[in-house]
């Protein structure tokens, strides 16, 4: 216990009443620990006050001043959340005096016992970079960057085997939801990794019932499920809406003697790049291409090392983008898989449409696919095997009130895989049903007029 400070009672000033799962949270003491609650309770708090009574006071082997951080998406939203709340769960005896305490530039809490609290914003991941922490929470999980925990905040535990709770809502649309989710899930019953839980409750349990009422009465099914019930749901409201990840995913397994359609997105960082069957009128995804900084030759060099002893032949289908110099130094893209003796000899196909079709077609195709309007599911995904087109089926959305995809025009990884879906898909079995192209006869390169 804390000399001189024992008889301080934080809970007289902020009072929580006993909830059971929070207790189980507040007992334990592994490392990575995920949140995934319901809106509004009590999961952020709770983390801040069991920084301040557990952690702030302790010496650390080997390290004379303990560095902890509050975490948010950004930092105006750090600020807001935890600026004001940490002086005041922190008793004013615990930091040192004047600005030495409070430094309200940097947003620094600094305490008597050594320690330092930085609020911090991971919309620069510099703040985090570059530190050695004993601990931190890293809130709003589902909002976070994509990998920011892996790649971010991981490394900057490791001299002090720091910990780090990870609280956030279980959103179906956040930067991070998918990976957050995974975590969470994986996580449950704390037998996947000595190091790590995850903890889950609900907002009904502990809010005002007349905020739950309201909730009920103007939330549909599934935000309510989200938000208060701490449910994960499909993100079946974005631009791929058919998408049920218990209906659309299972395992697909590759078939040698089998064509294999090829969607490319040739992008350059990431390249990304969908491999499909289709057995009679249904679709399974079984692999993917996922590469950084790279160009289409050193792509087709992975697919081939890969599939070289493939025996069904290849059908390789892109965007008209790709007919221009892109990606590409000398050749255009599809030039470089005409060209590539390997696949030759593998037999090869390949199909680009002279104009892009329109974004929507594309997604209305593939959605017909996911799900059409009598029930029937002819799309499925191996999300093991193609992790990056599962995440874009899952988070992908419009920019609010728009048409527009909230990606279009953005750095990123979202919405490469699925790109590559998409031209396959709209390519083979656009809305109209009618098979426009068809892996039969000799190897041939073709416009795609139709």
């Amino acid at each position: 216990m804390v000399a001189n400070n024992a008889q301080f009672d934080l809970d007289a000033w902020y009072p929580f009443r006993y909830h059971e799962e929070q207790q189980r949270f507040w007992n334990c003491q592994r490392r990575f620990i995920g949140l995934d609650c319901g809106r509004g309770s009590g999961k952020t708090d709770l983390c801040k006050r069991k920084l301040v009574r557990q952690k702030l006071w302790r010496k650390i082997p080997r390290c004379k001043r303990p560095m902890y951080f509050y975490a948010a998406p950004t930092l105006p939203q750090a600020k807001r959340i935890a600026w004001e709340h940490f002086q005041d769960l922190i008793p004013t005896n615990w930091l040192l005096p004047g600005s030495r305490g409070i430094n309200r530039t940097d947003l620094v809490l600094s305490t008597i016992f050594g320690s330092k609290l930085f609020i911090v914003g991971m919309d620069n991941p510099e703040r985090i970079e570059g530190n050695q922490w004993c601990g931190g929470i890293a809130d709003e999980s589902s909002d976070q960057k994509p990998k920011a925990f892996e790649k971010s905040i991981l490394p900057a535990l490791s001299t002090y085997r720091g910990f780090c709770w990870r609280p956030g809502v279980p959103k179906r649309q956040g930067p991070a939801a998918p990976e957050f989710k995974a975590w969470c899930l994986k996580h449950r019953s704390g037998k996947a990794d000595p190091e790590s839980i995850s903890f889950t409750w609900p907002s009904r349990e502990l809010i005002d019932p007349a905020v739950d009422r309201q909730a009920r009465l103007t939330l549909d099914s599934r935000d309510y499920a989200e938000q208060f019930d701490a449910q994960w749901q499909s993100s079946g409201g974005g631009i791929y809406h058919a998408f049920d990840e218990n209906e659309n995913c299972k395992p697909c397994t590759y078939h040698r003697e089998e064509t294999v359609y090829v969607g490319c997105d040739f992008n350059v960082n990431p390249m990304a790049w969908v491999l499909l069957h289709r057995h009679e009128d249904v679709w399974e995804v079984f692999d993917e291409l996922w590469k950084r900084d790279t160009n289409t030759p050193e792509a087709l060099k992975v697919l081939y090392e890969k599939y070289r002893k493939h025996k069904g032949g290849f059908v390789f289908i892109g965007d008209a983008a790709a007919r221009q110099r892109k990606t590409s130094a000398v050749m255009s893209d599809y030039e470089h898989i005409f060209q590539h003796e390997g696949f030759k000899q593998l037999g090869r196909k390949i199909d680009f449409p002279r104009a892009a079709p329109a974004i929507e077609d594309r997604f209305a195709a593939t959605n017909a696919q996911l799900c059409n309007a009598a029930g029937q599911r002819r799309l499925f995904v191996d999300k093991a095997k193609a992790p990056n087109l599962f995440n874009d089926l899952e988070i992908r959305h419009f920019k609010e009130g728009t048409r527009t995809p909230a990606d279009q025009g953005k750095s990123g990884d979202i919405g490469h895989a699925a790109d590559a879906l998409d031209y396959v898909i709209h390519r083979v079995t656009p809305l109209s049903g009618q098979l426009i192209f068809v892996p039969a006869g000799p190897v041939a390169m073709t416009s795609g007029r139709r």
